[in-house]
């Protein structure tokens, strides 16, 4: 699938592997803001095909998202992000470097989102994956639930008076949040416990960059 982008047709077309409802979908969001030529590559995850010697070769780590560059391939989501930025500064994936304290912040959610959260979800969703003995299981995903709950309530208060995490703007930390968010509900977590959060991703579907990011992501299915 190869996304339209009001760049100049020289510039060269970035490739990125990405997955249905997968962290990937916030790379997406990030090339859409930045507004580059870029072609997604589909990896079943559900098939293992990230575990297969063809992806491997690509990304030994067997995750995505993965992105093929000029300079090579990149993987994380916040090295992406951070190589993205850097090169279209003026696209709004962080707040602009004058803002240094608002930067940071960007970046903590950020990393918040991806080192804090994610792992909880893997465990709610996958506890085979942390332990083969299945009478774990329920445990495995009682105390990921149990963690995940008190760690959204921090985003929870900080969008007590606010719209976005960075307050009138929204930026990509938003999209990496909203992501975690609608994962976790989808695995259990009770939403409803989290007004905040539930406001911000009508918010975010609402964000037409984020909508045509799902609808990229969706058409990989």
């Amino acid at each position: 699938m190869t996304m339209p982008a009001a760049t100049a047709p020289t510039e060269p077309t970035l490739r990125l592997w990405a997955a249905p409802g997968a962290c990937s979908r916030i790379s997406i969001t990030a090339l859409l803001m930045c507004g580059v030529p870029f072609q997604l590559v589909p990896v079943a995850l559900a098939h293992g095909q990230q575990r297969q010697a063809d992806f491997l070769a690509l990304n030994p780590k067997g995750k995505v998202p993965v992105l093929q560059t000029p300079h090579g391939l990149l993987t994380e989501t916040l090295a992406i992000i951070s190589w993205l930025e850097a090169g279209h500064p003026g696209a709004g994936l962080l707040p602009p470097a004058p803002q240094a304290w608002a930067r940071a912040q960007a970046v903590s959610w950020l990393a918040f989102a991806n080192a804090g959260l994610h792992p909880l979800i893997y465990r709610l969703r996958m506890p085979r994956r942390i332990h083969a003995d299945e009478h774990t299981h329920a445990g495995v995903q009682a105390a990921a639930l149990a963690e995940l709950t008190q760690q959204l309530l921090v985003a929870e208060q900080a969008l007590a008076g606010a719209p976005w995490l960075g307050g009138e703007q929204a930026n990509i930390a938003d999209a990496a949040l909203g992501w975690a968010f609608g994962r976790a509900t989808l695995s259990g977590l009770p939403g409803t416990q989290f007004p905040n959060l539930q406001a911000h991703a009508e918010r975010l579907h609402a964000w037409p960059v984020h909508a045509l990011a799902v609808q990229a992501e969706a058409a990989l299915a």
